[in-house]
């Protein structure tokens, strides 16, 4: 998977969530699923309300190094790693105040 963002024309800048930084919300678009490792990673992350169309904002990194994240869905903040985040494609909707 690519770690660089790139532009669409349509619905702003697509990314994966371990590229954003504290005080940016987003989009989920979908989850990747490109090995073996990543099914039950995925099947976990959705359990917990990762799922396309559900919005999301990073409440806080860890200092130093950023990693992990703490991720606000809905009404409830889970943590995940910034190895965990880079499954997640989400597609930026920019500052919030938290």
């Amino acid at each position: 998977m690519s770690q660089q963002p790139f532009a669409s024309q349509d619905t702003g800048i697509i990314s994966n969530l371990a590229q954003l930084r504290k005080g940016q919300s987003a989009t989920i678009l979908g989850l990747a699923d490109d090995s073996a490792d990543s099914i039950f990673m995925k099947s976990r992350l959705q359990e917990l309300g990762f799922l396309p169309g559900e919005r999301i904002y990073v409440h806080a990194e860890a200092f130093p190094g950023r990693d992990p994240m703490a991720i606000r869905i809905g009404n409830s903040i889970f943590a995940l790693r910034r190895q965990e985040a880079a499954n997640i494609y989400v597609v930026q909707n920019g500052h919030e105040s938290a």
